[in-house]
């Protein structure tokens, strides 16, 4: 699909903040976003629109247009989301993975092995989302993929810090990717559920950690979900 410049500007934007290359708290410079993207003026405010409507921005008059801050509740209740899904589309995938679809998963699984060992932030950031995708495609459940990860946007950002914590393993991730890999090509259900359940919690035990390393980056009442 070919995107028009107001998507190419909402897209670019919206990737900066989940990087936390434009950080929570940041006034934004329209001038600065139309040089870094080469967009005009007119498709970046259109963008920044529709970032205000899903409130990854906010405009204070006479004063400017700043980055929201993480807000920590969205991210526990987007992570809420994925979980209870997942552990049903899991067990699909699981049924009708096929040589091809294998294959597909364990090059992933290869290549985050690979970012993991060079430390490699943005390829593994997204050969993590993408493990995950290909399973919801496996299981024929890719547009419930987008619409998750749509409304996800705080729960990457989370993600994204957490990357950002030396102290915290990626080892960790890879591994328990490739434990869900098994028990999806072995067909088991119970350890299916018990696995994603583990995966997607990493991110309820490690967010005092990573709220430590980022006292600023996270609305005032943000709290430990």
């Amino acid at each position: 699909m070919i995107l028009n410049l107001q998507g190419q500007a909402y897209k670019a934007i919206r990737k900066k903040i989940i990087y936390s290359e434009l950080e929570p708290g940041a006034k934004i410079s329209e001038k600065e976003l139309e040089k870094a993207l080469n967009i005009g003026r007119t498709p970046i405010r259109e963008a920044l629109i529709q970032l205000r409507n899903q409130e990854l921005v906010y405009t204070i008059p006479q004063s400017g247009t700043y980055i929201s801050k993480i807000d920590l509740k969205s991210a526990s209740n987007a992570r809420y989301v994925r979980e209870t899904l997942e552990r049903s589309i899991l067990a699909e995938c699981s049924a009708k993975i096929d040589d091809k679809d294998k294959k597909a998963l364990e090059a992933i699984l290869l290549e985050t092995e690979n970012a993991t060992a060079r430390r490699g932030i943005s390829d593994f950031f997204q050969l993590d989302s993408a493990f995950h995708r290909t399973c919801f495609e496996i299981a024929g459940r890719g547009e419930v993929w987008t619409w998750i990860e749509d409304h996800a946007t705080h729960f990457d950002r989370f993600r994204w810090l957490r990357l950002e914590v030396t102290e915290l393993d990626w080892q960790k991730v890879t591994d328990e990717h490739q434990a869900l890999y098994d028990a999806i090509v072995s067909h088991d259900l119970d350890e299916l559920a018990f696995l994603i359940t583990l995966h997607l919690h990493m991110a309820i035990d490690e967010q005092e950690q990573v709220m430590d390393h980022f006292p600023n980056f996270f609305t005032e009442d943000s709290q430990i979900y």
